[in-house]
């Protein structure tokens, strides 16, 4: 099932890297295999050379943005940021660590500080308790220049019983507009072995109530979903077991509501 022609189709998380997951040509086939015209290159943990990131954009024009990391213990945190975001257009966003900004650390609170003022996309890596937290409003509240994209569905845990009050405070940032939510890492949150993963559905139906789809954006978790369900059967999932029913709604999940935070038409 293809997405409506209207929208391009986007994958908002994957990694690539020669020393950690796979080089970009293994994403690249898999974007062909199924239909995706675009992806979110997002810097894998302890990875702070971002030059293969930006030489997969260079080398295909178009098809990527990326959203960098910068270590946090780098006196130059917020220079060496800003020099990255400066050596390729395709470079939109940057990876960061709640737990680093709520234990207080200096270089965590400078770069936040400066992806804000920047007006990147933050992707921001942490843990349902992160997001269901008072530090986690304050932050929302704080930083209202930069566009927060909350990660993998704001990790539910699935042995939390219903109505999983701590899930239900982690949507609630869905009140401000400067949070979007990626529809990703399902096998995360599943207690099946295998997929569809239909026991999730209780968690994208919940969210889907506090954003909507024109505020959800699909991701694969490439690679590591290759060792999970497979690329094809995360998209099968996105395209046609997500419940939306309106397939211009679906447009926007798939791809629509990406190309609003990221653009794709940058070369240097």
């Amino acid at each position: 099932m293809p997405t409506p022609s209207h929208a391009p189709t986007v994958d908002t998380h994957v990694h690539a890297g020669l020393t950690k997951y796979e080089p970009v040509e293994s994403l690249i086939d898999q974007m062909g295999r199924h239909g995706v015209d675009h992806a979110v290159l997002v810097q894998h943990m302890g990875m702070f050379d971002n030059d293969y990131l930006i030489d997969c954009a260079r080398r295909h024009p178009g098809r990527f943005a990326i959203a960098c990391l910068v270590n946090p213990e780098d006196p130059h945190a917020t220079a060496t940021l800003e020099a990255i975001v400066g050596t390729h257009p395709a470079v939109q966003g940057i990876r960061l660590y709640l737990a680093d900004l709520f234990a207080g650390l200096p270089g965590a609170i400078a770069l936040w500080e400066k992806a804000n003022d920047l007006g990147l996309n933050i992707t921001m890596a942490g843990t349902l308790a992160h997001l269901a937290s008072d530090e986690m409003v304050a932050t929302v509240r704080r930083f209202t220049k930069a566009r927060l994209h909350v990660e993998h569905l704001s990790h539910p845990n699935p042995r939390e019983d219903a109505p999983y009050p701590t899930y239900q405070r982690a949507l609630a940032l869905s009140a401000f507009d400067n949070t979007v939510l990626k529809v990703s890492g399902f096998y995360s949150f599943t207690t099946s072995p295998w997929s569809p993963y239909f026991d999730t559905l209780r968690f994208v139906d919940m969210a889907l109530k506090a954003y909507g789809p024109e505020r959800m954006m699909w991701g694969s978790d490439f690679p590591p979903v290759s060792g999970r369900e497979g690329y094809g059967n995360a998209i099968t999932f996105g395209r046609t077991h997500v419940p939306i029913a309106d397939s211009h709604l679906r447009s926007a999940l798939m791809g629509g509501t990406a190309m609003k935070y990221w653009k794709f038409d940058t070369a240097a």
